[in-house]
């Protein structure tokens, strides 16, 4: 969404049927903003964590937080083992990805009623919450590459993609963290 574009809120009135259309239009329109500001006034990048290093042949991701050119958030909790690597590129991009998962099914009113053959079927229920959380991916191709930098700041492009936080080149001895990449940040 550019940021000229008007966002679209809810007004409430007394008798006013709500349907959950409603409630998606409500939630879209706080997320929009939040990525907005984020975007607009934060750009993209590694705001704290997220260093990544390579030891006893592993790759580890720590815990941290990004920015990505939506303006989602990109959070890790605890350190992350990046799956053995099995590419046979040169070198490769460790990128942190925004991700949704549908989560918490519940029976939901109004579909068929189960009996006691198939009380647990799936189509008799529907997700309660969407899970925010990331992706890690290992990329032959740096997400950042043709992105500006002004006054010390990342302009996020407002496109969908990951965010490419370390380098990593291959050796004789296996995979290393390239240590003269620099990762966009957040100051």
């Amino acid at each position: 969404m550019a940021e000229s574009e008007s966002l679209k809120r809810l007004r409430f009135f007394t008798g006013q049927l709500l349907t959950a259309e409603s409630f998606e239009l409500e939630q879209k329109y706080f997320r929009e903003k939040l990525k907005r500001h984020n975007r607009a006034l934060h750009g993209f990048g590694i705001v704290s964590g997220l260093k990544v290093f390579a030891e006893a042949g592993q790759i580890i991701v720590a815990p941290g937080l990004a920015l990505d050119c939506q303006g989602n958030e990109l959070v890790i909790g605890t350190a992350v083992v990046v799956s053995p690597l099995t590419c046979d590129w040169p070198s490769a991009y460790v990128q942190v990805g925004f991700a949704e998962e549908y989560t918490d099914p519940v029976p939901a009113a109004g579909l068929a009623e189960p009996t006691e053959n198939d009380a647990c079927q799936p189509e008799m229920q529907q997700a309660s919450t969407i899970t925010e959380s990331c992706e890690l991916i290992i990329a032959e191709d740096n997400s950042n590459r043709g992105h500006r930098h002004l006054r010390a700041r990342w302009l996020a492009c407002g496109q969908p993609h990951a965010l490419t936080i370390a380098k990593l080149k291959y050796s004789s001895h296996g995979w290393r963290v390239e240590r003269g990449y620099r990762a966009p940040a957040i100051k």
